[in-house]
């Protein structure tokens, strides 16, 4: 019996070390799948020689942007200052590239004043060219009715 017990009473100690033991080598967590960040950040910086013609203003310009890749809203904050004068019919243009000349996709409002901010809801198509590096903003005035200052949206990845 007394035996039986010391068995009994080893075999308990194994079993407990085993279980108070280093645990095996561990599995790495799976990759975690690339996925499309939900917001995507633009900027642009305008000036008279990316214009389409080019012109000798001296004014300058940022706009910064956020698009909501899911849902399609697209968020702005546009700054500028030396103007010729008002803004006639600010706007977003697409698709185009640099030097070329794009219809107006999205209108910056009735009135651009410096600062402004604005929003819009873009179509799949409208997503995927701004997406694509083929959206520029144009201001125009009536110096420069073709547009005195002129920037392409620049997506700003990390």
């Amino acid at each position: 019996m007394r035996l039986a017990r010391l068995a009994a009473g080893g075999l308990l100690a194994a079993v407990l070390a085993g279980c108070a033991s280093a645990p095996g080598p561990r599995r790495a967590p799976p990759p975690v799948p690339d996925q499309m960040p939900e917001l995507a950040a633009f900027s642009a910086h305008l000036n008279g020689q990316q214009a389409v013609p080019t012109n000798d203003s001296r004014a300058q310009g940022e706009l910064v942007a956020v698009l909501n890749r899911n849902t399609g809203l697209l968020r702005w904050k546009l700054t500028f200052s030396g103007l010729s004068g008002p803004v006639r019919g600010g706007s977003f243009h697409s698709p185009g590239m640099s030097g070329e000349i794009a219809p107006p996709v999205v209108s910056l409002g009735r009135t651009v004043q410096s600062p402004s901010e604005g929003r819009a809801m873009l179509t799949a198509r409208q997503r995927a060219d701004l997406l694509t590096g083929q959206w520029y903003v144009n201001l125009p005035t009536a110096r420069y009715p073709d547009g005195e200052l002129r920037g392409p949206l620049i997506e700003q990845r990390r």
